[in-house]
């Protein structure tokens, strides 16, 4: 047999011991350059988002005007269809209308400047009658 067979067995089991150990230390190492590299990646990224959100931000104040001026328009242009839509459903006679100007000019013949007020408003209305009639 071998005369040296425990230190050839001693030799193999402390080149065994040095081979984890070096193992270990590289996957500490490629570990480390893991979590360093997502570090980097991930404040790259924050700062870009945070870029991206200033020029987000800027735009939407240039913006704003826009859009609140687009929702007004919005809300009128609604408000025109659903006034149309009134008036096409339920049609109001004009002689109703022509009374209760009669009515209203007698009630308030004294005061001139309500008097044209009050025959300004029943005349717009009654060309408001008749566009959506048209329509």
């Amino acid at each position: 047999m071998l005369s040296n067979l425990d230190l050839i067995l001693l030799s193999f089991f402390h080149a065994s011991f040095i081979c984890f150990i070096l193992l270990i230390i590289i996957f500490i190492i490629l570990l480390a350059l893991l979590v360093s590299s997502s570090f980097a990646l991930l404040s790259i990224s924050l700062l870009d988002l945070h870029h991206f959100s200033s020029l987000l931000c800027e735009y939407f104040k240039m913006v704003k005007g826009d859009l609140e001026l687009g929702i007004v328009l919005t809300f009128i242009y609604l408000i025109k269809q659903a006034l149309n839509y009134f008036l096409v459903s339920k049609p109001w006679p004009r002689s109703m209308v022509n009374e209760f100007q009669v009515i209203k000019a007698q009630q308030y013949s004294t005061s001139s400047s309500i008097h044209v007020l009050k025959t300004i408003l029943s005349t717009t209305l009654i060309s408001l009658q008749d566009s959506s009639l048209k329509s």
